[in-house]
């Protein structure tokens, strides 16, 4: 039984808000691409980018992450992150030269809030993992559609840097909020040099590496289809207002599983059908495009299985960092291990995924890579759990 520590009264409503800023920073840019080209002289293709960088971010520096925070402490490297982000996502307004390395700084301050947000739950909500994770979840997802539709209105109204400057208050006043966690903040250093201070070393252990190439596979997935469904639904003959808002579906409908399935799985000692849930669901969706069927209602189906399938994937995986460790010190390492190499997977598959359309000039090509790696992150998964603890 792990114990269950002190913690600030506002440390929810700071997990809360840190799910907030975990993909609204990104999520929101892609719809106002042409209006942020159009202001800096650039071509809007140049811009792609902005999606790529935090991509590099998470996986170049999500195990130096946890190192850093075993030094500083999780609660104080996490207001270092909220004040990188707030001050990256303002400098994102002047220039182009800034619009890049403020996206840097905002996906330096994302892969924190990656790593270590998995950690201090198992630490503070030992007995609540499921149900906060869950939370923090639904808060991210919801407001990663939230941004994407905000800001478009926002933009029409006002400007596309106003929306921006939204954003950047948003991430001031969540540093604002995660104050008072300082209080509580610890840092590895400074106690004994117990076992569960050096914890375990998960380059080492294979079944870390299985929910590793879990999370990659499944992120190769998602950001496949969030890259390229538009595309996809409009040669199949959908207008682009119809694919943008297929789009935004995939967001919507993945709520409901955002929240329930980190709940779900702390209840079970062994998650295999919920990873061959995942995996048949994401197979199916991804089955139903090689059909060129022109129909809104059909491509909703298949919004709600990809939701479906790639959310239970990505929340189950950020849940199991927690469960499949015995301390905060494993949490936060085999959280950071497991990330830093999946985010590399994950950045190829919409390369890999587009180039094999260019080439073909088809989808087929592309949707059976999207098909095989959703099949190899569902044996990974299922491998991954033929043991409770890591």
């Amino acid at each position: 039984m792990k114990k269950i520590k002190n913690h600030s009264p506002l440390l929810l409503l700071g997990l809360l808000l840190l799910g907030v800023c975990m993909r609204m920073p990104i999520t929101a840019i892609p719809s106002v691409v042409k209006e942020i080209a159009a202001t800096f002289n650039v071509a809007p293709t140049s811009l792609g980018i902005l999606t790529t960088i935090p991509l590099l971010c998470f996986g170049l520096l999500s195990a130096l992450v946890s190192s850093t925070a075993q030094r500083l402490g999780n609660e104080l490297t996490l207001e270092i992150a909220m004040i990188l982000m707030f001050i990256g996502s303002y400098l994102r307004i002047i220039n182009f030269t800034w619009l890049i390395l403020g996206t840097a700084l905002v996906g330096i301050a994302i892969t924190c809030i990656n790593v270590l947000l998995p950690a201090i739950i198992a630490d503070k909500y030992p007995d609540k993992i499921g149900s906060v994770t869950g939370m923090y979840n639904t808060a991210m997802t919801l407001f990663a559609a939230i941004g994407a539709y905000a800001i478009t209105p926002i933009t029409h109204q006002s400007s596309w840097q106003t929306a921006v400057t939204i954003i950047s208050a948003i991430a001031l006043i969540t540093a604002i909020v995660w104050l008072p966690n300082l209080k509580y903040n610890e840092r590895v250093a400074n106690t004994a040099a117990t076992q569960e201070t050096k914890g375990t070393n998960m380059w080492k252990n294979m079944n870390a590496w299985w929910l590793l190439l879990f999370f990659g596979g499944q992120c190769f997935v998602f950001y496949s289809i969030v890259a390229w469904l538009p595309s996809i639904a409009m040669d199949a003959g959908l207008s682009s207002n119809q694919a943008s808002l297929i789009a935004g579906l995939l967001q919507l409908f993945s709520i409901p599983f955002a929240f329930l399935i980190p709940v779900i799985a702390t209840r079970m000692t062994n998650r295999q059908p919920i990873m061959l849930f995942a995996g048949i669901v994401s197979m199916l969706g991804t089955l139903m495009m090689f059909f060129h069927v022109g129909s809104f209602a059909y491509f909703c189906i298949v919004a709600l299985l990809l939701g479906a399938g790639t959310t239970t994937t990505f929340v189950l995986a950020m849940t199991l960092f927690g469960l499949k460790t015995k301390n905060a010190t494993d949490t936060r390492s085999l959280s950071g291990m497991v990330q830093s190499v999946g985010y590399l997977i994950s950045a190829l598959g919409p390369i890999v995924v587009g180039n094999l359309n260019a080439q073909t000039h088809g989808w087929f090509a592309s949707l059976v890579v999207i098909m095989i790696a959703a099949l190899f992150f569902t044996v990974c998964g299922v491998l991954a759990e033929r043991h409770q603890y890591i």
